[in-house]
């Protein structure tokens, strides 16, 4: 184990969360410089020759962000359109039933499978398969 992970793994809890939260907050003031000075000088660059409006400021620019951010709400993939929350669309995805888990653990004989059986039950499908689109394509007889 490295130092760092062992000095980590000893660090006291609220040690640990003031550090994140530091890490955070910094975090959120680097984006919100980046953020603000690229609003900031698309703005500049397109805005006062595509519309005749003027420049504007770096405060400006996250206020432009902050009004962005909370008409449109881009970025956000939380909503739903059938209103099912987080929790019971991860249990849907989980499979609570008990044959679709037998049926993920069963797929660790899938290779020894294909190569005794699955081969030959695809051909004899695919053949089968053929022969229905072969009369398919066929021309049909007139009715009289």
């Amino acid at each position: 184990m490295s130092t760092i992970k062992k000095r980590w793994s000893e660090m006291p809890d609220w040690a640990k969360y003031t550090l994140y939260t530091i890490l955070g907050l910094g975090g959120a003031v680097l984006i919100g410089l980046l953020l603000g000075n690229v609003i900031l000088w698309l703005w500049n660059w397109l805005m006062p020759k595509l519309f005749g409006l003027r420049t504007i400021g770096f405060w400006e620019a996250l206020g432009l962000f902050a009004l962005m951010r909370i008409l449109i709400g881009f970025g956000s993939s939380s909503h739903s359109d059938d209103g099912d929350s987080r929790k019971q669309k991860k249990n849907k995805r989980k499979g609570s039933c008990s044959e679709e888990k037998e049926t993920g653990k069963s797929w660790k004989y899938y290779d020894e499978w294909w190569e005794q059986a699955g081969k030959e039950a695809f051909r004899a499908y695919a053949d089968r398969m053929g022969r229905n689109s072969d009369s398919e394509s066929a021309p049909k007889p007139e009715e009289h």
